[in-house]
């Protein structure tokens, strides 16, 4: 159990669970459809069979002209190989720029060099072995609350978002961020609605033109939200001995070559996405691993016994992650399927050419790793659950960018470390703990704007071991 030579993966012939996923039209839809049907509520609608099987398609969308493309070797070119060619587009930046300012996620050139320089010390591994006993603290806290609850069936989505925010709030602000994990899930979930709501109005330069209740809201959360962080940072900045925690490192950072109140502007504008990446992305694929596990009972069993024997022995966090290789696929697999960006963007700054079609200087690429993680020439069975996709002879055979779950290239996520540790720690914690079966006559269905959530939660029976 304790390594991948001594545990057998090798299942009874089954037939495989396939997750549930939109319906996938024949054909490319009618552009206008992504502005005003079901396409601009869920960005995984209304992608069709070819997307799954074509490397490429390009597309007029109003001014702008798109190219799609899920060849890893094309995306390998864009984000890797020719990144002086292309950048964020701008018109992306700006739209983000507008609830996130000017942080890691927002910005491109030298001032995202800088910033990520900076930054860079905060996310190492050994800031991450600092982080561990957290997450095992808070894992065993949700545990608890299971185990003491008046009902078995637990809303593990609404469950994994607290579980995350408070590990986030304890690590960043050392649970000093001034609102609960209620309010920041609802803030940042209507934010990020909003910035991901397909417009007209950015597009063509006007974006008063449509404004909406989604927008409302939005704007409304982003307030509440910087309001409360710019407070924090406030007494962080005029406390003579801060907490030694991830937002006082990230404070001091920028204080070494900024004043004062450029440094907190910074800060905050990384906190806001910090505390958006950090907390749901997570949650979101501790929800889609329940649900995956749920529904494929010898996967959970083999999970749960390695889960066991890995606290059981005892050790460091970082000890207990070394023995778990069964759990490490199912959550790869897990990030496959249902992967934390939706969809990477580059404008292009010079002719250039994809899949053999010419791509012209301001032209946008586009690639969604939803589509990408799934497509038919990438994996065999792509729609199914199957964690041997992950089995290190299996991975040995993969393109390096034809699974791309925190991006690729010199923008990979800075925070993936620290999210594969913490997301595997409190997996394998509550697997150690608890079974999980699905409820009769509960609906999946996956929903997609910055991040892949279940629409209406993901109600599960929990039950100890």
């Amino acid at each position: 159990m304790s390594d991948t030579a001594t545990f057998d993966w090798a299942p009874a012939p089954r037939a495989p669970f396939r997750p549930a996923t939109p319906e996938r039209p024949e054909d490319w839809l009618p552009v206008w459809r992504i502005f005003v049907d079901k396409e601009a509520q869920n960005a995984l609608n209304g992608w069709p069979k070819q997307a799954f099987d074509d490397h490429y398609k390009a597309r007029r969308v109003l001014t702008l002209n798109y190219h799609f493309i899920s060849d890893p070797a094309a995306i390998q070119h864009v984000l890797m190989d020719k990144l002086g060619n292309y950048q964020k587009p701008p018109l992306v930046n700006k739209m983000l720029s507008v609830a996130l300012g000017q942080g890691l996620l927002t910005t491109d050139g030298e001032a995202w060099r800088e910033q990520r320089r900076m930054m860079a010390p905060v996310f190492t591994p050994h800031m991450v072995t600092e982080f561990t006993p957290t997450f095992v603290r808070i894992a065993q806290q949700t545990g608890d609350r299971w185990a003491t609850g008046d009902s078995d069936v637990v809303d593990v989505a609404a469950e994994s978002l607290r579980t995350t925010f408070d590990i986030i709030n304890a690590t960043l602000f050392s649970s000093a961020a001034g609102f609960t994990a209620q309010e920041a899930s609802g803030h940042m979930a209507a934010v990020m609605k909003a910035l991901t709501q397909y417009r007209l109005g950015p597009i063509i330069g006007m974006p008063w033109l449509d404004q909406n209740p989604v927008q409302w809201r939005g704007a409304a959360g982003r307030r509440f939200i910087i309001d409360r962080l710019a407070e924090f940072i406030a007494r962080r900045q005029a406390d003579p001995a801060p907490p030694q925690d991830f937002m006082t490192r990230v404070i001091d950072a920028f204080s070494a070559t900024h004043p004062p109140k450029e440094a907190a502007r910074l800060a905050l504008d990384n906190a806001v996405t910090f505390l958006g990446a950090g907390h749901e992305t997570t949650a979101n694929a501790l929800t889609w691993a329940l649900y995956l596990l749920s529904r494929d009972r010898q996967a959970q069993e083999w999970a749960g016994e390695e889960a066991r024997a890995a606290w059981d022995t005892g050790g460091t966090p970082e000890e207990v992650l070394t023995r778990l290789p069964y759990l490490k696929m199912v959550w790869e697999e897990t990030l496959r399927l249902y992967p934390p960006a939706v969809r990477i963007d580059r404008e292009a700054l010079v002719d250039d050419e994809l899949c053999g079609h010419r791509v012209r200087k301001g032209d946008q690429v586009s690639i969604w790793p939803w589509i990408v993680h799934r497509h038919r020439r990438l994996w065999n069975d792509p729609d199914a659950f199957n964690p041997e996709n992950f089995h290190p002879e299996a991975k040995a055979a993969h393109h390096r960018f034809q699974y791309i779950p925190f991006g690729a290239g010199p923008r990979v996520c800075i925070g993936a470390a620290f999210a594969q540790a913490e997301g595997l720690l409190v997996l394998s914690h509550w697997l150690a703990r608890f079974r999980f079966r699905p409820v009769a006559g509960h609906t999946v269905e996956p929903t997609g704007d910055i991040a892949i959530r279940p629409k209406s939660g993901l109600p599960l029976i929990v039950e100890q071991v």
